[in-house]
């Protein structure tokens, strides 16, 4: 439990509101029927049954943007709600829900249901009377969510970045081990099965290309390949490294026979294109089609096997796994 509040930021913060809130909403239901308050205590009750039944829905099935986005245009709705029964008494929850929306949400839903608090909040405050008092709430507010959504902008243009970063390989520029297998974890998962081929590709005598030639030369020849490999990529095709001279291609494929054409395709196409320091670069290539596999690793085992087979070969060749 305490790890996945650690990992997961979003989840963290709909469950401490949601919690806070019900906590504090639920102190007020009972001091509000014990003084007959009926109409606004329904109002409470009803506020901490939704926070209680989001913070749910963001554990149980993890969807913690979807849950952040409902407790958003929920805390915003009651909120308006709030303001319109119970004028500036409620002022102090528009503060809360403003920024919180920025941290619960996407940034869509969190602007313009944030947006729509503040037109609400405004109105009700100002239709009632206008004095120093007023405009200065008004003028808070108004602070509140701009900076909010200045600074949720920021942030989020900056962890796009991040997750970029994290994804490449930082010398080929192509996606690394990390996202292969998130991408063979997700094809799995939506049960590709014999929809989706698998290519290993390792360079021939790579090591005395770095011992002859230096390391430069080497980095070198990855980046040519790599540039080649995303030249073939087809409609669907992605191609990762999977560290040291591997590079790795997930295909979608609905047979052994295209993984094959495929597999020839590219080892063709890097015999007769990438040039080292020593003369022509070759590949040895394996394949697997995803079967019954359940995990990522049996399925990378079984292309593995057939790299095997084709470095044995003595390289520049191709081997396809059998079918399961």
């Amino acid at each position: 439990m305490i790890s996945r509040l650690r990992n997961n930021f979003r989840l963290t913060i709909i469950t401490l509101l949601g919690l806070v809130t019900a906590v504090v909403l639920g102190s007020f239901l009972v001091w509000r029927l014990a003084r007959g308050d009926w109409g606004v205590a329904a109002l409470d009750g009803a506020v901490v049954l939704t926070m209680i039944a989001v913070v749910r829905l963001a554990w149980r099935e993890e969807r913690t943007e979807r849950a952040g986005a409902w407790m958003a245009v929920l805390n915003s709705g009651f909120a308006m709600l709030a303001c319109l029964t119970l004028g500036q008494t409620a002022s102090g929850w528009v503060y809360v829900v403003l920024m919180t929306n920025f941290y619960l949400a996407p940034l869509r839903v969190a602007t313009w249901s944030g947006a729509a608090l503040l037109l609400t909040a405004s109105v009700t405050l100002l239709w009632r009377d206008i004095g120093p008092y007023h405009i200065s709430t008004l003028v808070t507010w108004s602070l509140v969510y701009a900076f909010s959504l200045v600074f949720a902008r920021r942030l989020r243009t900056h962890s796009t970045s991040l997750e970029l970063l994290a994804s490449l390989d930082p010398l080929t520029r192509i996606p690394n081990r990390g996202m292969l297998e998130a991408d063979l974890r997700h094809a799995i998962a939506t049960g590709r099965n014999g929809r989706a081929g698998l290519l290993i590709l390792d360079i021939d005598r790579f090591k005395a290309v770095n011992d002859t030639f230096g390391h430069a030369a080497g980095d070198a020849v990855l980046i040519d390949l790599a540039a080649l490999l995303r030249g073939e990529l087809r409609q669907g095709d992605s191609v990762y490294r999977f560290g040291g001279e591997e590079f790795v291609m997930l295909l979608p494929l609905d047979s052994e026979q295209a993984l094959t054409r495929a597999a020839e395709r590219v080892r063709d196409a890097v015999a007769s294109r990438v040039v080292g320091p020593g003369g022509r670069i070759t590949v040895a290539v394996g394949g697997a089609m995803l079967s019954a596999e359940r995990d990522w690793q049996d399925w990378f085992a079984r292309a593995d096997a057939s790299l095997y087979q084709a470095k044995r070969a003595g390289g520049n060749a191709i081997h396809i796994a059998e079918p399961l």
